[in-house]
């Protein structure tokens, strides 16, 4: 998470962190959501035995899991009530457009649901491109999936939601010196939101589709593959 454009608009941001019902990094439905985004990161980008960094890590989430495939796993939240609810091992409270971190420190950065939360998403993704080595993991919601349109029109902290397109999110990575490797929509999951009942039914949809609840999309240094939704 970053810092916003003015105190009022950060402010505004923190009261909704903490007036969100945020699941545990450990709660099935939670790890229900997320699982499958990194089983599509990795189809093209193994993290077996490479470093990675979680920007705008929440509660640790991805945190948790990435911790079972890759090699090491710093992350980073800008809100210290978020970073609370972690087990606080590996975390760092940063800015996610002034990272602590130097050039090509690691070799991935991700930032899952956290472009959405800042007006300057640029900033981000070029934070991102400089610190990592070979790629870049975007976790962004689709706005062409009706629940994620809804609630990004219902709730004032998430209504930049509603500019998050493959074309949106392709744009910034370019701009970072990056090419798109894959880029997917998939799921119908949601972290906080679904009811657990809903789970095993919803699970059938975790593959690729243009209605999916969430943009994943692999950027990397190099040509462009063709591989997933690449083009």
């Amino acid at each position: 998470m970053t810092r916003r454009g003015s105190g009022d608009a950060r402010a505004r941001q923190e009261r909704h962190w903490r007036r969100a019902r945020y699941r545990s990094a450990d709660d099935p439905v939670a790890l229900a959501y997320a699982q499958p985004k990194l089983d599509l990161v990795e189809r093209v980008l193994p993290l077996a035995d490479r470093t990675v960094l979680d920007v705008g890590c929440g509660v640790g989430l991805f945190t948790r899991l990435l911790r079972r495939r890759a090699r090491l796993v710093v992350a980073t939240d800008l809100s210290p009530f978020m970073l609370r609810q972690t087990d606080r091992r590996g975390y760092v409270c940063a800015d996610a457009c002034r990272l602590p971190f130097a050039d090509r420190a690691f070799d991935v950065a991700l930032a899952a649901n956290l472009l959405h939360h800042t007006d300057r998403p640029q900033a981000v993704v070029d934070e991102l491109a400089r610190v990592a080595r070979t790629a870049v993991v975007l976790i962004e919601p689709n706005r062409l999936n009706p629940i994620m349109a809804a609630f990004a029109l219902l709730v004032p902290a998430e209504r930049r939601g509603l500019r998050s397109s493959r074309r949106f999110l392709r744009s910034l990575v370019q701009r970072a010196g990056l090419r798109c490797r894959a880029a997917w929509c998939s799921g119908w999951i949601s972290q906080n939101n679904t009811p657990g009942f809903l789970v095993p039914w919803l699970r059938r949809f975790d593959g690729d589709s243009a209605l999916g609840e969430y943009h994943v999309l692999v950027a990397a240094r190099g040509p462009a593959g063709a591989d997933g939704g690449a083009a």
